[in-house]
């Protein structure tokens, strides 16, 4: 199950909304990152229900944008991760037409809605606006290069267990960090904020396509006041 920030899941259980804003407690790390369980088909993987729980956590990722009086990507200082996204990126849409909602896990046409669901879902769309921008960011750590307990390059996520569990978030909602130089006590799941130079670059991993890349200035750990 995933477990976000605030606790809260829109159909009950034990996950939240994401990340937008920043953690009110550092979550704890797991033990690491437990290899993906074979998957016999995409339908067996991403059961409709589950699917269609996960997407709906996350459609909620276009609303906070509105709550910005400056109407800019910034917010209180920091780049929310609402606005990572294309403004005219419509996830609800995608799972409109391909009528997830109106199947069952046993339907004969779910496996290939789900592999035409993934596909479209790999494709979310950046926004192009924020690349070049001098921004910081909190989230959630997902460590791809380590040298013994330095970290060097990672995933920032918005909510917690995402790229360690499937399905990972859309690009829109990765962000590949690079740090000049290792950063010490910093683990899996640990929360941080991140400064540095977006771009507008896409990475790709074995634990999901980041669409963002972010040379970082400097990592440090998640504080209430920034």
């Amino acid at each position: 199950m995933f477990r976000t920030i605030s606790g809260r899941c829109p159909a009950g259980g034990a996950c939240g909304e994401p990340l937008r804003h920043g953690p009110s407690a550092p979550a704890p790390a797991p033990a690491g990152i437990p290899a993906a369980p074979a998957r016999p088909s995409a339908a067996a993987a991403f059961p409709l229900a589950a699917t269609a729980l996960f997407l709906a956590s996350l459609l909620t990722l276009s609303t906070a944008a509105a709550a910005d009086p400056e109407g800019g990507y910034m917010e209180n200082g920091w780049l929310i991760w609402d606005e990572l996204v294309d403004p005219s990126w419509d996830p609800a849409a995608i799972f409109q037409e391909l009528g997830i909602d109106q199947m069952q896990d046993n339907d004969p046409r779910a496996e290939e809605a789900l592999r035409a669901f993934m596909e479209r879902w790999s494709q979310a769309p950046i926004n192009k606006a924020i690349g070049g921008k001098a921004i910081k960011i909190p989230g959630f750590v997902v460590p791809l290069d380590m040298e013994g307990a330095e970290l060097k390059d990672f995933f920032l996520v918005p909510y917690f267990g995402a790229c360690i569990h499937v399905p990972p978030p859309p690009p829109n909602q990765i962000v590949f960090v690079r740090s000049g130089k290792p950063v010490d006590g910093v683990g899996v799941m640990d929360v941080v904020w991140v400064y540095g130079k977006i771009k507008a670059e896409r990475f790709r991993s074995d634990l999901g396509d980041a669409g963002y890349t972010l040379p970082a200035d400097r990592v440090e750990p998640y504080r209430e006041d920034g």
